[in-house]
């Protein structure tokens, strides 16, 4: 089998409709691919529909009887998967008429992650619990579409037809997401092209509603971590172990797939939830990227910073001698997260104790890397110190050096 697609639902029978009425409609005619969609606990008949839907490709189908997260749902099909290489495709996607020919043709060397374009948007049904920024792109589309205002339409009505998904004639009705993090991630694939080179934090990219990899290579690293329950983070998870067993991210955003609009199924304390688990889980110097994004926006990092601070660890990472500056970044990070997002494990007292005996051999060893060129770095380090401790370690390598 060349590809497993695979497909987690949780109650989006109708979007899921759309999904797989779309692959009907794909260019690749070949019997070496199959669609696996695992039913996440859904209350919505979602699998009445599958029972009965007739597809091209060969489609199993399983349930799980509660919703325990994505993670454990694309395991599930993982775990059945023939393919070679896994087509992550989310309920809520339709797919373009060459998307399987594309992914496919992108994995001719070994090793690759393909990411395909995930930041397009349509509006397929017409949901009354939009929020705000929803209803403002629907009235500004409606127009284009040729569709009514909102307030015509009944909780679910379909604005476009199951035709116009088996013509492949959405994409006029499509728009870009205007969020901060998706212009950030065209921001990097413009100044660092589609192989991202130079650019030390690929799996950023890793979002996994339009995304290929090897199967082998997710069998590797551990497959999706299920303890990620909660929305958002385990593709993140997923991503930065792949990027650190070595495979190479490459963007190929003429694979395209339209995210269809429905409600928002997160909350801010999801956010929060995820940050302390990813920031604990990923508590050594190896990984201190996973922290370092997951704190970014406290930190006020965009991603000329971000990366210009992790290209600095990069080099200092091979420096064994000063791995002990690595050390004290991560601790400072982890203390800003306490303080920030979890106060009851605040424990700051305790970890200016122990730093404060060493902190003229940080300084001297700063010193030592402003030489090496690591100003990203000590910038960063600095603002730490301010942020946790109120303390300006700039100056203090400027009297040191000074003394010196």
């Amino acid at each position: 089998m060349k590809a497993s697609i695979i497909i987690p639902s949780y109650n989006a029978r109708e979007r899921l409709y759309y999904n797989l009425t779309a692959l009907n409609g794909q260019s690749y005619e070949k019997d070496d691919v199959e669609v696996i969609v695992v039913d996440n606990g859904s209350t919505d008949d979602t699998m009445g529909m599958l029972r009965a839907f007739e597809l091209k490709y060969p489609l199993k189908i399983y349930r799980i009887e509660k919703n325990r997260g994505i993670a454990l749902g694309r395991n599930v099909a993982i775990d059945h998967a023939e393919g070679d290489i896994l087509i992550f495709h989310d309920s809520d996607m339709i797919a373009t008429r060459d998307f399987i020919k594309e992914h496919l043709a992108a994995h001719e060397k070994p090793g690759i992650v393909v990411c395909g374009m995930f930041w397009r948007r349509i509006f397929t049904y017409y949901y009354k619990t939009f929020n705000q920024d929803q209803l403002n792109n629907f009235e500004r589309l409606r127009r284009t579409m040729g569709v009514f205002q909102a307030s015509s339409y009944r909780h679910g009505y379909p604005i476009v037809s199951e035709e116009q998904v088996r013509n492949a004639d959405l994409i006029p009705y499509s728009f870009d997401l205007d969020f901060s993090f998706i212009n950030d991630l065209k921001a990097i694939m413009c100044q660092h092209g589609k192989n991202l080179d130079n650019y030390y934090l690929p799996w950023r990219f890793f979002i996994t509603n339009n995304l290929s990899v090897e199967r082998q290579k997710v069998l590797d690293v551990g497959m999706f971590d299920t303890n990620i329950v909660k929305y958002g983070y385990e593709d993140y998870d997923l991503g930065i172990r792949l990027f650190k067993s070595g495979c190479k991210f490459v963007i190929a955003d003429h694979i395209i797939s339209l995210h269809q609009e429905h409600p928002a199924n997160y909350h801010y304390n999801d956010l929060v939830e995820n940050v302390n688990y990813m920031c604990k889980k990923y508590n050594n110097i190896y990984f201190i990227d996973m922290p370092l994004v997951c704190l970014s926006d406290g930190l006020g990092l965009d991603h000329q910073a971000l990366n210009g601070v992790m290209m600095d660890i990069h080099t200092i990472f091979t420096m064994k001698d000063y791995n002990e500056m690595l050390e004290l970044f991560l601790e400072l990070l982890q203390t800003v997260r306490k303080q920030h997002y979890a106060r009851q494990e605040d424990d700051s007292t305790e970890v200016f104790k122990r730093l404060a005996p060493k902190l003229g051999t940080y300084v001297r060893m700063a010193n030592e890397l402003r030489a090496y060129g690591a100003g990203n770095f000590l910038n960063r380090l600095n603002e730490l110190f301010k942020i946790t401790f109120k303390i300006n370690f700039e100056e203090l390598m400027r009297a040191n050096s000074q003394g010196g």
